[in-house]
């Protein structure tokens, strides 16, 4: 029977709600729920029926999840005080690494990641992506993806496995729009179309002047537009000559800047009015929509609808990705296109396949 590792990072994805682009130096009292924690709790709900020996750590790190799931059968083989830092998803990978975990399953972002990665667990782990910046090459496309992956294993129908990379990216410099990252270590992870292979790339933008003018040729009077993260984007805001926000969404109307670095809730009072959101993919990875843009959220994309998304991307990272994944909780219930044309020079655009 597969002994599965069950490890939860409370903290992680709590940012978004503050605004801000990752959650490591947030603590356990300052979120106002724990996002990974809930998810964990339904991921669990979703796999009740598969066989396998359970461990997982005390209280918000696990237990919680199997407790609101019902699932009874579960070992506790970490316990920890406190507030739940770093140290804790390290020592508690360690203590399930000697109680002869199989297989770890964590939910979180690369923060959690690195701790893993520090800990030295070595056998197969499934990243479940629910942290704030999730850039590392170790996480299911989706939590629905996950569950998939899971139960592939757990029946013993994933054979092959490969080292995928975990990355370092300084939250104070990204914040501050740095976005270089770093190969920080490796974790061991099923090959499966279901795991993100690649980690954030950096592309050339090329064309970014020429797509920036088409849009800014194109701008409609008393129309907002949400400029979102990543540099071509923010070529809209330099051709105006406007400041901008490089890891934000700015509001641009009338060719003029109202607002930078727009918050969720923000986002969604000036989507009652007739809105444009200008997005571009993440280099390497593909997603349009769930990682790096989490201040989109259900409730906005329903007011503004996919018709009012306007995709941009250099030719260059278009020819490396499959097409353009969208890992938006609660997405199930939105419009949900096959494809979507994206604009990578002026006036020149691509349709692109749509993953959910």
């Amino acid at each position: 029977m597969l002994k599965v590792a069950f490890l939860v990072n409370p903290i992680a994805g709590c940012g978004q709600f503050f605004n801000l682009k990752g959650s490591d130096t947030l603590h356990l009292k300052d979120c106002p729920r724990s996002i990974s924690l809930e998810k964990a709790a339904e991921f669990l709900e979703e796999v009740k029926d598969i066989e396998a020996e359970f461990m997982t750590a005390s209280e918000k790190m696990g237990e919680e999840a199997f407790r609101k799931s019902g699932m009874e059968k579960f070992r506790i083989v970490y316990t920890y005080s406190g507030d739940c830092r770093s140290a804790d998803t390290i020592n508690a990978s360690k203590s399930m690494m000697k109680e002869g975990a199989d297989l770890l399953v964590f939910f979180g972002g690369d923060g959690t990641a690195r701790d893993i990665v520090d800990s030295g667990f070595s056998n197969p782990v499934i990243g479940v992506p629910l942290g704030t910046k999730m850039f590392s090459s170790v996480f299911a496309i989706s939590i629905s993806r996950a569950v998939q992956l899971f139960r592939s294993m757990a029946e013993g129908h994933q054979q092959d496995f490969v080292n995928a990379d975990v990355v370092d990216l300084n939250e104070k410099a990204y914040e501050s729009g740095e976005i270089g990252v770093s190969t920080y270590g490796t974790l061991f992870v099923p090959k499966s179309e279901f795991i993100m292979s690649e980690s954030k790339a950096e592309y050339p933008a090329s064309s970014s002047e020429a797509i920036a003018q088409y849009i800014i040729d194109g701008m409609q009077d008393e129309v907002n537009y949400l400029i979102g993260p990543g540099s071509t984007c923010k070529t809209i805001n330099s051709l105006l000559n406007l400041d901008s926000s490089l890891l934000g969404f700015d509001l641009v109307r009338n060719r003029k800047l109202l607002a930078k670095d727009l918050s969720e809730e923000q986002i969604n009072e000036i989507s009652d009015h007739d809105t444009r959101i200008v997005l571009s993919p993440i280099g390497g990875q593909g997603f349009l929509l769930g990682r790096g843009n989490k201040q989109l959220t259900t409730r906005i994309l329903a007011k503004v609808g996919f018709k009012n998304i306007i995709v941009v991307s250099s030719e260059e990272k278009l020819q490396s990705l499959k097409g353009l994944y969208i890992d938006i909780w609660g997405s199930e219930s939105l419009e949900r296109p096959k494809f979507v044309k994206v604009l990578f020079s002026y006036g020149r655009f691509k349709l692109m396949r749509v993953i959910f």
